[in-house]
């Protein structure tokens, strides 16, 4: 799932010494979207504060404060390319499916995290609104029971790119309200 120009995310967890989870980098990578579609200018600093903050990762080695910096400056090219390459950063298509789910609904809820930071998103149109909901709902998801030879189906598969990508969607939408329209771009 990682997008070729964020850091390996195996990697990462190897460089967190057993101190991040998949779930919980995920979860770090959807707060430093959020922070990035509240506030365009959040620096890699500002993001790494953030962290300590929300006791997700206090006093980093220099290798995991690298990936994580390295990180934030990828996710917002990502979020600013015209060509709409932003990618959610989340374990591996190899690890299994119950992983991959619990990952992304922590990276909802870092990512809810980080625009609730700034306040104001009552303000948010009602569509922006319902996205949040339905966020919400994700990150709350929990994984359906297996079958019982623990095989992982293609409609589950099928169904968690589905998601993945409404994820993606929505958190492009929310970089573009709350930017709003850039100084050569028309008001319809």
């Amino acid at each position: 799932m990682s997008a070729p120009d964020l850091p390996d995310f195996e990697r990462t967890l190897r460089l967190s010494h057993g101190n991040l989870d998949a779930a919980e980098l995920a979860e770090c990578h959807g707060l430093m979207c959020g922070l990035l579609c509240r506030e365009s200018s959040a620096t890699a600093s500002d993001y790494m504060s953030q962290l300590a903050a929300m006791q997700l990762v206090n006093n980093p080695t220099a290798g995991l404060d690298a990936v994580l910096t390295e990180a934030h400056k990828s996710t917002a090219r990502q979020l600013n390319d015209e060509e709409f390459g932003f990618a959610l950063w989340l374990p591996d298509d190899e690890e299994p499916l119950e992983e991959r789910i619990v990952a992304l609904g922590q990276w909802c809820s870092g990512f809810l995290a980080g625009l609730a930071c700034a306040g104001g998103l009552e303000a948010l149109s009602e569509e922006a609104r319902e996205a949040i909901d339905d966020l919400q709902q994700i990150a709350r998801a929990e994984m359906s029971a297996a079958d019982p030879d623990g095989a992982e189906s293609e409609e589950d598969e099928k169904a968690y790119v589905e998601i993945v990508e409404y994820v993606r969607v929505v958190a492009l939408m929310m970089h573009e309200d709350f930017r709003g329209p850039g100084r050569n771009e028309a008001i319809h």
